[in-house]
């Protein structure tokens, strides 16, 4: 079974530091066909900065942020959604409007030059999209670790956003063998994987506890958190808004803490110094290593790996990832990956696309040492 074609993402090399152009259309070519509308948009920005139009000034504290692209786009969002911009409503399909993206330019190029008070007022907040399609491989790696330790779940998540996917054992996960995890849930993930599973989907998965850190943790109980939240979803994806909607209604039923965390590292220590025996503690993150620095990335797993050395089969540790691989080419191929202690290997679980779904099982890979 091969991979999904968008798990591996076939981009030009990611430009040089403070190429803000070139940052601009990598985001556009990272959008492709599935947001015609931020592809169009993205390009447009790119020669307007290039120009030394409107987009230069309101950019420039930008220059050399990896994801400035993606903040312009979630500011122009927010005044959509919260109807502060009628001209450009038409454009967005998440605010019900049908018109053709490249016309969309004209409109936003005005509003940049007439409100760039109210877009900078937008950029500084970080991007933090909580996509509950991830969940579709976080579920997938609690499957594995449950059938093979057989223990409750303690789950960890760095970089959690809001929570929500600290919630995946309480998201639906429907398929043509029927709908695991929780059946009646208000979220159900349609035909999230692919290929054969190496453990059945019946398993038991029991989260007995969960909890997340984040420098700027947002509440999914409060309305204007939730609008940030929809704000940084891709305006032309309905699908990703209705699941993300779906998932806030989840959150109201299932508790899941979120920490503010300016120290990665010093929260994770001290949450795995309680571990207690007869659970198996997880640590989960899923696209946050180009949104933390090499020393800070690092330091988690040798972190990881250190704790790691003390687990035991009472008391087992794994880690379980979903992050951008680069290969010799130069093209990421999304990757889900699982170390389990104490005997400390690590197997490929399968890849996906970068927004989580379809998840592919890498079965053959699992089956020898996990599974």
């Amino acid at each position: 079974m091969t991979a999904p074609s968008d798990a591996v993402l076939d981009l030009p090399p990611f430009p040089a530091a403070g190429d803000l152009p070139g940052s601009l259309r990598w985001q556009a070519a990272a959008c492709g066909d599935r947001a015609p509308l931020y592809r169009e948009l993205l390009r447009s920005v790119a020669a307007d900065v290039e120009s030394g139009g409107p987009a230069t000034t309101l950019l420039e504290p930008y220059t050399s942020d990896l994801v400035v692209g993606l903040r312009l786009m979630a500011a122009l969002h927010r005044l959509v959604l919260d109807g502060a911009l009628p001209d450009l409503a038409p454009f967005y399909p998440s605010a019900g409007g049908t018109e053709r993206p490249e016309g969309a330019w004209p409109v936003v190029r005005q509003v940049l030059a007439d409100r760039s008070d109210q877009v900078a007022a937008l950029l500084p907040l970080p991007v933090q999209t909580n996509e509950t399609g991830r969940a579709a491989v976080l579920y997938a790696g609690l499957l594995v670790l449950a059938h093979r330790t057989g223990l409750p779940i303690r789950l960890l998540e760095i970089g959690a956003s809001a929570g929500l996917n600290l919630r995946a054992d309480g998201f639906g996960y429907r398929t043509s063998a029927g709908v695991f995890g929780a059946a009646e849930s208000a979220l159900v993930l349609d035909e999230p994987w692919r290929g054969t599973p190496p453990v059945p989907l019946s398993t038991p998965v029991r989260v007995v506890e969960r909890r997340g850190c984040d420098p700027a943790p947002l509440d999914p109980a409060d309305p204007g958190h939730r609008r940030r939240l929809e704000s940084l979803v891709w305006a032309d994806q309905l699908d990703r808004l209705a699941r993300l909607r779906a998932a806030f209604t989840v959150a109201e039923a299932v508790p899941a803490p979120v920490d503010r965390a300016d120290d990665t590292v010093a929260w994770l220590a001290d949450r795995l110094a309680e571990t207690s025996a007869g659970t198996l503690t997880v640590v989960w993150h899923s696209v946050i290593a180009p949104y933390v620095d090499r020393e800070t990335w690092g330091a988690v797993g040798a972190l990881l790996a250190d704790v790691g050395e003390g687990a035991t089969g009472d008391a087992p540790l794994a880690r379980l990832g979903f992050e951008g691989e680069a290969d010799e080419s130069g093209k990421v191929r999304m990757t889900a990956r699982i170390t389990l202690w104490p005997d400390g290997g690590t197997r490929l679980l399968g890849t996906a696309r970068d927004h989580g779904m379809p998840f592919v099982w890498d079965g053959p890979h699992l089956r020898p040492g996990i599974a």
